[in-house]
Order: C-alpha cells, then structure tokens, then sequence
C-alpha cells in the first residue's frame, strides 16, 4: 500500500483480470481505483474504464470517459484509440452528426493514427447511410487513393459502386476502377 505505482499495476491488473472475464462492473471498480491514485497508467485505466461502460450498454458515461481522456491526456498512446472509440459510440448511438466530428478530429489531431483510414471509411459510410452521395464519394475516394492495397480500401471501392448503381452512372464507376 506504500508503492503507489505497485498499487497501481495491482489495480490495473486485477481490474483486467476482470474485465477479460467480462466482470465488467467489478473491473470498472478497480480502474477506478487505479485513476484515484493519480499514478502510472491513469490514461490506460480510464480507457478500459470506458470500454467497460461500452460493454454494460452506458454509452453516455463512455462518452464522458473517452472525451475526458482525450482532453486530460492528449498525448496519450491511447488517445486516438479514445478519439476513433468516441466516433464509433456516437455511431451505434445514432448521432450522426458528432460522430462525424469526432472522426474530424482525429484526422486533424492523430495524423499519423493508423485508425486514420478507418475513420475515413466510417466518415463515408455515415454519408452514404444518410444519402449524402457526393461527400461519401469525396470519402471513399480519398480511402481509396490515400490508403491503397488495405481492407479499407476495398471496402471503400465496393461501396462506392453502390453509390455509381444508385445513380445510374455504372460507366463513371467503371472508369474510375480502371485508373486505379
């Protein structure tokens, strides 16, 4: 008890213990505890506290979680892990619009995150489900020309014909593939 980052590793361990048995709830107790004591790893526990929330369906408390995280700890190794997560629970919440921003901003703040084509991707898709053709187009494109030979990439090709079927203009679509 007078180790404070011994401490700490024992609530973080038993904390994922827990957690990898889906004791969710037990888990979020130690992360806690680990936070309170201010020492290593906060920015860890905080991202596992979130993904508990995630996981017992309290997608407002992950929200709260992962934002504060992102704010207390920018330069975390886990906070573009928190800022694709935030986009990702505004998505399953249907808050379209916030999980477009939130996907902004890890392009413009994590550059180099490798969730960087993933989160365009999503972007896309989100403008595809909403009917916004010609900016999920822009979207899938860039996935495209930016992040060849990668399952987004593909992903972003079968989508986008989709979007060339629905607007009756299979020749363009056609003439696009061939220039890849």
């Amino acid at each position: 008890a007078t180790d404070k980052t011994r401490l700490t590793d024992g609530y973080l361990r038993l904390g994922d213990s827990q957690f990898m048995e889906k004791k969710y709830w037990t888990a979020l107790e130690n992360y806690n505890k680990a936070i309170d004591l201010k020492s290593v790893s906060a920015d860890y526990a905080l991202f596992q506290k979130a993904m508990s929330y995630g996981f017992v369906s309290r997608n407002e408390k992950k929200i709260e979680d992962l934002q504060k995280l992102v704010q207390t700890f920018p330069t975390s190794e886990y906070a573009d892990d928190a800022q694709f997560e935030l986009g990702n629970t505004f998505v399953i919440d249907n808050k379209e619009t916030q999980a477009i921003q939130a996907y902004d901003k890890l392009l413009t703040t994590y550059k180099n995150s490798l969730y960087v084509s993933k989160a365009i991707l999503k972007q896309g898709l989100l403008y595809f489900n909403n009917n916004k053709n010609e900016l999920a187009l822009a979207k899938l494109k860039k996935v495209v020309a930016d992040y060849p030979k990668t399952p987004e990439a593909l992903e972003a090709v079968q989508t986008a014909k989709l979007i060339y079927i629905e607007n009756g203009d299979v020749e363009a679509y056609t003439t696009w593939v061939k220039s890849l």
